[in-house]
């Protein structure tokens, strides 16, 4: 990727990085991609999404093993069929090895500091701002892919809220939705095929 592609070239080339390059991204590179984040759709024109960049080294570090954690717990406790014991210990290793360990880190809350709806709608409101920060985090991985970084969307650290949030400080009446890995990327893109159309869309 180098910024130069059509939009449409980016999207279907995307893939999750896993493992990335010890290298600094720029500080006008994160600027943009989370200039980017706040250009997506926004429920009501709130923009109810608030980003916490982690980019030292130390604070990496702690949250790489959160990231352990959370997808223990995930594969152990989560998940409705458990995963094997075998295929657990596979993971785990593969993480020590240093997957999900990136030179930086965006956790993306929810913000509802300012509120829109009164309290009876409050859940369709909250659901409208997930909407607005998953937008936001596509938008982030986008700019990310097509200015050569590559990405991979966390949600398992939900299940460790508490513990990100002892390390991230977010303000109040902020809610932890994901954490997004971005780094330059240290595997080969591998591109994984999707569903046929005619599987997931009905035409009236």
């Amino acid at each position: 990727m180098n910024g130069c592609e059509p939009i449409i070239d980016i999207i279907n080339s995307r893939c999750s990085i896993r493992y990335f390059e010890e290298k600094e991204i720029p500080e006008n590179v994160i600027k943009e991609i989370l200039k980017a984040g706040t250009r997506a759709p926004t429920a009501g024109g709130t923009e109810q999404w608030f980003f916490i960049v982690i980019k030292n080294s130390r604070v990496c570090k702690r949250i790489h093993e959160l990231l352990i954690e959370a997808h223990l717990k995930y594969t152990r406790e989560a998940l409705k069929t458990p995963l094997p014991k075998n295929k657990i210990n596979k993971w785990y290793e593969r993480m020590l090895e240093g997957m999900y360990k990136a030179p930086l880190y965006i956790a993306v809350y929810i913000d509802l500091r300012k509120r829109l709806y009164n309290d009876k709608f409050k859940e369709v409101e909250f659901l409208m701002a997930v909407e607005s920060v998953a937008a936001a985090i596509e938008n982030i991985i986008l700019a990310a892919w097509s200015m050569g970084l590559g990405s991979v969307w966390l949600g398992v650290p939900v299940l460790l809220e508490g513990a990100f949030n002892d390390i991230l400080k977010p303000p109040e009446n902020t809610k932890l939705i994901a954490l997004i890995a971005l780094g330059y990327p240290k595997e080969k893109p591998r591109i994984h095929p999707r569903k046929p159309l005619e599987e997931v869309v009905k035409i009236l």
